[in-house]
């Protein structure tokens, strides 16, 4: 191997090599492409969705009540499932209370437009976690599915810590008849 070839072939290795680390550092720091696994979420998310999820407002901003995030909760999912990808309810410190088949945060009805047509009246009343206060670095999370076993959620498993939140939704780019933003 000459001179050249050899300047071409690390050249080479240096770009493969600059281009993983580019990947890896978008994936683990910026965002990913996820695909949604089940009904938990319609109507606003619907199985096979594919969505890119963004890693910045978990780490260095605030997660409100309303957003949608990927928490990585495997030891609170059946199915052999790790992730699961729900809305945000309410966030430390908050009250959560689940009656007449609706939710109530600090005493207040909270409005919920993208919960599934006919769920509201079918949220689970007598879950243990139905009248709780979110502890510190924890949120409470539902799906948008809110009838009977279409969600495994905060009703069934209780406050998830912040630190499992992967990424909050961000965009969703297929299918492309419902491309745009999650919300």
């Amino acid at each position: 191997m000459n001179k050249h070839d050899l300047k071409n072939l690390l050249d080479w290795v240096l770009h493969i090599v600059l281009a993983i680390a580019l990947g890896l550092l978008i994936t683990v720091f910026l965002g990913r492409l996820t695909v949604v696994d089940g009904n938990s979420m319609n109507s606003t998310l619907q199985n096979g969705d594919v969505i890119i999820i963004e890693a910045v407002t978990p780490r260095f901003g605030t997660i409100q009540s309303g957003d949608i995030v990927v928490l990585k909760i495997p030891e609170l999912l059946e199915n052999r499932k790790k992730y699961a990808i729900k809305r945000v309810i309410a966030t430390e410190n908050e009250h959560v209370e689940i009656r007449d088949g609706k939710v109530f945060i600090d005493g207040s009805e909270l409005s919920e437009p993208y919960v599934s047509a006919g769920a509201g009246e079918t949220a689970v009343e007598n879950s243990l976690y139905a009248d709780i206060t979110v502890p510190e670095g924890c949120i409470y999370v539902l799906g948008d599915n809110r009838i009977p076993d279409k969600s495994r959620d905060s009703r069934a498993f209780g406050p998830v810590s912040t630190d499992r939140i992967l990424g909050k939704s961000w965009i969703r780019i297929f299918p492309f008849s419902n491309a745009g933003y999650v919300r």
